[in-house]
């Protein structure tokens, strides 16, 4: 059974967030191939910087859903208490 979470969460996916990510998408692009080339130039200098720049990049990610959960759950809590007003 889906969470409210979850539906919310597929809504913002499929209606709103490729919408949002259009006015910054030049920005993301540039960040994208900056981290890309940072973890290139470790994987050149050693196998071992290679395998710590996969693990950096995998915590990022993580930390990066976990503040997009934060978010998203904070819009939806400040909606619901907007609702009650």
């Amino acid at each position: 059974m889906e969470t409210l979470f979850d539906v919310l969460t597929q809504y913002a996916e499929e209606n709103l967030v490729s919408r949002l990510l259009r006015e910054t998408a030049p920005q993301l692009r540039v960040a994208q191939l900056r981290a890309d080339r940072a973890a290139e130039a470790l994987r050149a200098l050693t196998p071992e910087a290679g395998d710590r720049a996969e693990q950096l990049k995998a915590a990022l990610e993580q930390v990066h859903s976990f503040r997009e959960r934060a978010v998203l759950l904070s819009g939806i809590s400040i909606g619901l208490t907007l609702g009650r007003i």
